[in-house]
């Protein structure tokens, strides 16, 4: 199963706590779980955000996910699609 985060934010004043970096893992973590109950896993995670170096790095940081393309002003700004192959594995090994 390919699994999609989407509209995922955090207010400004929150942000560089962690807080980010924990909803992406807790989510990623909660489907798993869910899929394993159905003998199904996360095959990859996509992600669309901001052509901006902070969102890229996030993800990539916490899935491993690779930019895949981009989308010149799509909405307001420019977009990337990311890819994330197999990120359960590297969720759980940044969690211990």
């Amino acid at each position: 199963m390919v699994l999609e985060l989407e509209q995922l934010a955090v207010l400004s004043k929150f942000r560089v706590q962690g807080i980010g970096r924990a909803l992406i893992r807790e989510s990623v973590l909660e489907v798993a779980t869910v899929l394993q109950q159905r003998s199904a896993r996360v095959k990859s995670v996509l992600v669309t955000t901001r052509a901006d170096y902070r969102a890229q790095r996030l993800y990539k940081e916490v899935l491993g996910a690779e930019v895949q393309a981009s989308i010149a002003n799509l909405y307001w700004a420019d977009e990337v699609i990311m890819v994330a192959q197999n990120p359960v594995a590297r969720v759980m090994l940044s969690t211990h």
